[in-house]
């Protein structure tokens, strides 16, 4: 497979852009354009099933870091606070606030960071006083400097569009209280799936490739040793849906032809509901670790505890 002028291979095992834009460019594109001019992914109307498949999947991952093996003291530091006292939730880019909304109805202690307000307006205009806009950096620097401390940090598909994903990853832990933990989704790209579909002609582009959104493309090993250098070891790794495996089949290669990615989409979301309405929930994490082993799914769910 021939690699995109504009990556390159980096030190850790994973690509990331050539030339980075510069930082006050990458924040005016977040604060004014990308939810407003409805440059992702991201939709203004959410189905019954799709908000279902939100609720779902964060009840999964909430289990998942519930039963992580439970850390060793960081030396210096006071033991985990006990069961009974209050937890804190930090959503570090938080968008349209539905990791934010979970645990804030589990009685978490929940803030939330991004660029503007404006998805999180739209969806949970009621969380707006837990949130704190402006450069993620430098409003993680400054929880730093309060001395705030959570059990659980979240960074669901964050990592890719961050210039210093290193940096990222060294903040959060200055953030996580003893026997806490860091949650990180970022996408599955360059897979073994992606490169053979390619290879055989069944797509005609790298279509994960998107500049300027994503500015690194992560794979298992790169983010094992991306989360190592920044002080965390990987506690477990889940992937999700292969859905890459409609690129394999003319009639749903929703890649070469746009008009069956709607369908292709809802059939992931009814797939992965009715799992979760119908099996017990340590089952699901086993078969999503068992995808993420295969190097299946479109996305890493990496499961970080602090060394």
């Amino acid at each position: 497979m021939t690699l995109p002028d504009s990556l390159r291979l980096n030190t850790y095992g994973f690509y990331e852009i050539s030339e980075k834009p510069a930082p006050e460019a990458l924040q005016k594109y977040y604060e004014q354009r990308y939810y407003q001019e409805a440059l992702t992914t991201y939709t203004s109307v959410y189905s019954p099933e799709e908000q279902e498949h939100f609720t779902g999947m964060l009840r999964l991952r909430h289990w998942v870091l519930e039963n992580l093996p439970t850390a060793a003291a960081i030396p210096g530091e006071p033991l985990p606070k006990a069961a009974s006292c209050s937890q804190r939730f930090l959503d570090i880019g938080c968008g349209e606030g539905w990791a934010l909304a979970y645990f804030k109805h589990q009685q978490w202690e929940v803030t939330g960071l991004d660029f503007s307000n404006f998805a999180l307006a739209q969806f949970h205009p009621d969380l707006l006083p837990h949130l704190r806009t402006g450069d993620l950096f430098e409003s993680l620097r400054q929880l730093v400097a309060e001395g705030q401390r959570f059990e659980i940090l979240w960074l669901d598909n964050v990592l890719e569009h961050v210039l210093e994903p290193a940096e990222l990853l060294r903040l959060c832990r200055q953030l996580v209280a003893p026997g806490g933990a860091l949650l990180v989704d970022v996408p599955n790209d360059f897979s073994a799936l992606q490169q053979h579909a390619l290879s055989t002609g069944a797509i005609d582009r790298p279509f994960w490739v998107v500049l300027p959104d994503h500015l690194s493309y992560f794979n298992a090993n790169g983010l094992r040793n991306l989360a190592e250098d920044t002080g965390w070891q990987v506690a477990r790794l889940l992937g999700d849906h292969p859905i890459d495996f409609n690129l394999l089949t003319p009639h749903s290669n929703y890649v070469m032809n746009r008009a069956v990615g709607k369908a292709a989409h809802q059939a992931r979301v009814a797939q992965d509901n009715f799992l979760l309405r119908t099996a017990p929930l340590p089952a699901i994490a086993t078969y999503y670790e068992a995808l993420a082993g295969m190097g299946m799914g479109r996305s890493i769910v990496a499961f970080l505890q602090p060394v």
